[in-house]
């Protein structure tokens, strides 16, 4: 249920933004850009893909404190929608977060419910920053929020990403070089989490060094990975497409906060757009065509989609550069954007469930 949602919502969102410059005087644009992607619709996504085996009113009260959040987020000052904005992450710690930690029988399996707490705190210290009308504890919040999604792909996706290619690889004969299965999720959990804290406390410094760090650790894990064995197989190399962003997505993070030559806003979105896109409408168009029980070999739409999120992702990195006017490649970013996510909600609504 929350998937169909969550595309829509990814497809209106960013051309929302750019055409209505002027929001409510109590609302700053960017801020409410950065936390409707992050806490609106990727969170979206999570849920989706965390809670599994709860009651069946759970995707409806999910869904309901979703859309609660959204509405919310459009007023945020005032205190009644930071209960209702907040409804949504303690909902969904309350059902992800139980059997998370229950079936947790190595500490590698009890990052996700942890990552999952952290993004509730984060998502509580965006809304008081809103309360206060403080645009630098918002900011914090929301870097940290992308903090914790880039360490959730990193479990997840990393997980998800080598089981394919390595099934594909031993079904064409070819040995695996992937000895280590999770032997990285623990060093990079402690360097992606201390990223995290260290940019909610506002110590940017350090959080671009953790990051950098993470960069090298996620490059030296996929290259046994054998990416490159997958490019005829669409299905296979979007996946990894998103994957892989988050090594220069994470570096640049790295970069701009240690260098400060840029803002590191300005640079985001190479996690954001990049991984985060990518990783998402990949993730989701696979799990509705297994769920669907239908091969996987028909991906070129999906895989069109993946790109053009690339491409939505490099015009954003590349419109701060433009020192005139911006805005037609902002225009085109979002084009690309909403085009990818349409193609993945027409898979949606297009594949019969069982």
């Amino acid at each position: 249920m929350l998937f169909p949602v969550a595309a829509a919502f990814a497809a209106l969102a960013v051309p929302l933004w750019l055409a209505w410059p002027t929001l409510p005087a109590r609302v700053s644009a960017p801020a409410w850009h950065g936390h409707e992607m992050l806490f609106g619709y990727t969170l979206a996504v999570a849920a989706g893909f965390l809670v599994t085996r709860a009651a069946r009113a759970a995707p409806w009260i999910l869904l309901a404190t979703w859309a609660a959040g959204r509405a919310a987020a459009l007023f945020a000052d005032r205190p009644l929608a930071l209960l209702l904005g907040l409804s949504f992450p303690a909902v969904l710690f309350a059902f992800a977060a139980p059997p998370l930690l229950r079936g947790a029988k190595r500490w590698e399996n009890r990052i996700v419910p942890a990552v999952v707490a952290g993004l509730f705190a984060a998502d509580a210290t965006w809304w008081i920053g809103a309360l206060r009308l403080d645009a630098d504890v918002q900011l914090r919040a929301l870097l940290a929020g992308v903090d914790l999604f880039a360490l959730l792909m990193l479990i997840v996706g990393g997980r998800a990403l080598p089981a394919a290619v390595g099934g594909y690889l031993e079904r064409q004969g070819i040995p695996r070089r992937d000895r280590i299965r999770r032997g990285y999720e623990l060093p990079l959990a402690a360097l992606i989490g201390g990223a995290g804290l260290l940019d909610g406390f506002g110590f940017g410094f350090g959080a671009g060094l953790l990051c950098s760090a993470a960069a090298v650790v996620t490059a030296a894990r996929v290259i046994p990975w054998q990416l490159h064995r997958t490019l005829a197989r669409p299905e296979l190399w979007a996946l990894a497409l998103g994957y892989v962003w988050l090594v220069p997505g994470l570096l640049l993070k790295g970069i701009a906060q240690i260098s400060g030559i840029v803002p590191v806003t300005h640079v985001l979105h190479g996690i954001t757009v990049g991984a985060l896109g990518t990783l998402t409408l990949v993730m989701m168009a696979r799990t509705i065509v297994l769920q669907a029980r239908r091969p996987l070999d028909r991906f070129r739409d999906i895989a069109a989609g993946a790109l053009m999120i690339t491409a939505a992702a490099l015009l954003r990195l590349t419109a701060p550069l433009v020192p005139t006017k911006p805005e037609p490649l902002l225009w085109l970013a979002a084009a690309m954007w909403s085009a990818a996510f349409l193609l993945l909600f027409l898979r949606i609504v297009r594949t019969p469930r069982r």
